[in-house]
């Protein structure tokens, strides 16, 4: 497994917490989001006035940095990617470049679920779960988190366009039920582009099953990780456009 060059990461996350608009972090903004990662996280004033005993920098970037460095391989691998999930849209360059920093140099933005949508808070929490198996060097947990990711918005996706009593629960049957929706939508788009649906899901089940923890047959590779994390996050953003 290649480590992740956390400096560089951080070198380029601080240009996007230093940057103008949205993306920029006040001290405030800044220890708010370290404490969704670890809740205990002393509150801004404590950290002022800790810093100010201990004789230390109160510079941002100083500050900003320690706090950072200090956290633990899968914190700082979720605290990454939440923060590029808010700034993915204000700043899509430089979140793609971090982003491929921490993944091996894939640089597809990730999904984000509309709250609205079915457990849409509960969908994004797995996809940042995903990022964070892989940064922890959890290949298997990651490729069983894309499955449940998958199949969740699947689910999602069915509830939204077919309203009814029951739905499918195995991914291979709604990914067919959601080609054959996007078929009624839009019957101009490509049939190959919508055999892709039916074969994601295949190749994600086919994955989970095959390095799940439930079936201990083996150690899933980064490369794997990597390829069904985007896989998913490629289905769940061609489905927003049409929910």
């Amino acid at each position: 497994m290649s480590e992740v060059q956390w400096q560089g990461v951080w070198n380029r996350l601080f240009k996007l917490l230093d940057g103008p608009g949205e993306t920029y972090y006040s001290g405030g903004r800044y220890i708010q989001a370290v404490q969704e990662v670890d809740p205990y996280f002393p509150t801004y004033n404590e950290v002022m006035e800790g810093l100010r005993i201990a004789g230390g920098s109160t510079s941002r970037r100083d500050y900003y940095r320690t706090i950072f460095m200090k956290m633990d391989e899968a914190q700082r691998y979720r605290f990454v990617s939440n923060i590029l999930a808010e700034n993915e849209k204000h700043n899509p360059e430089l979140c793609g470049e971090i982003r491929g920093m921490m993944s091996g140099g894939t640089i597809a933005p990730s999904a984000t679920v509309p709250a609205a949508a079915w457990s849409g808070e509960r969908l994004n929490e797995f996809l940042k779960d995903i990022d964070a198996a892989i940064g922890s060097g959890d290949f298997n947990r990651a490729v069983t988190l894309s499955y449940t990711c998958l199949e969740g918005f699947y689910k999602a996706f069915v509830r939204a366009k077919t309203p009814g009593p029951n739905y499918p629960n195995e991914i291979i049957e709604l990914s067919k039920i959601v080609r054959d929706e996007l078929k009624r939508i839009d019957n101009q788009i490509p049939g190959e582009a919508l055999n892709l649906l039916t074969q994601s899901a295949h190749a994600v089940d086919r994955s989970r099953n095959k390095f799940s923890e439930s079936h201990f047959a083996g150690e899933a590779g980064r490369w794997l990780a990597v390829y069904m994390r985007d896989v998913v996050n490629t289905q769940i953003r061609l489905l927003l456009h049409f929910m």
